[in-house]
């Protein structure tokens, strides 16, 4: 999308300038070279100042979801590894609006950092999170915290249980099943997608 996009916008408003667009976002005017030429991607802010640059109306802060796309963040816990992490994606709002329903703010990017949810989830793999789902019905895969850092597993409501508790494992026999009462255990969001390597 990038560099035909940036294209795009240039030749429809001609009386923008490559340099204009650099001074705006703070960049040497190659920086805008090299994102027309395909060999840099647009950071997700650098994305909203262009969008302001071009006159392109519309609500497109980091807490919103554009007209075209989400712009996904790192889910960080402020204790785990992945706060050095500092990638986005940029995914079509027309493929994640038929999975959620959740505002952009609500949908983030895990990294898997253990091995025990495989053959699910293997180590290093990146899954999608709607921070809007914390609910374990029907039960799926969540990413939840144990008050150190953030981690996935399968989350389910134990039936009949009064008060509501969650029953938490992991694909793994060796992983013993938790039984925890609803309000101490911390669900973040439900895993609703993953990026697989084929």
């Amino acid at each position: 999308m990038d560099a035909q996009w940036l294209k795009t916008q240039f030749q429809l408003h001609p009386k923008k300038t490559k340099a204009q667009l650099a001074r705006l976002l703070g960049l040497e005017p190659p920086a805008v070279s090299k994102i027309l030429a395909g060999t840099r991607q647009i950071k997700a802010q650098e994305y909203i100042k262009m969008r302001e640059f071009f006159g392109l109306v519309g609500d497109l802060s980091m807490k919103a979801k554009t007209s075209d796309a989400y712009i996904l963040e790192p889910l960080k816990s402020g204790l785990s590894e992945q706060d050095s992490y500092g990638g986005e994606w940029s995914i079509p709002a027309s493929i994640l609006n038929q999975r959620t329903k959740a505002q952009a703010d609500e949908v983030k990017i895990f990294q898997i950092e253990e091995n025990v949810m495989e053959p699910n989830l293997k180590k290093g793999e990146h899954v999608i999170v709607d921070l809007s789902d914390i609910k374990p019905s029907p039960p799926g895969i969540f990413v939840i915290s144990d008050g150190f850092g953030f981690m996935a597993r399968h989350c389910a409501f134990r039936p009949a249980s009064s008060p509501p508790e969650v029953k938490i494992s992991a694909m793994q026999k060796n992983f013993e099943p938790q039984i925890l009462a609803r309000e101490d255990i911390t669900i973040l969001g439900r895993v609703i997608a993953k990026m697989q390597w084929i």
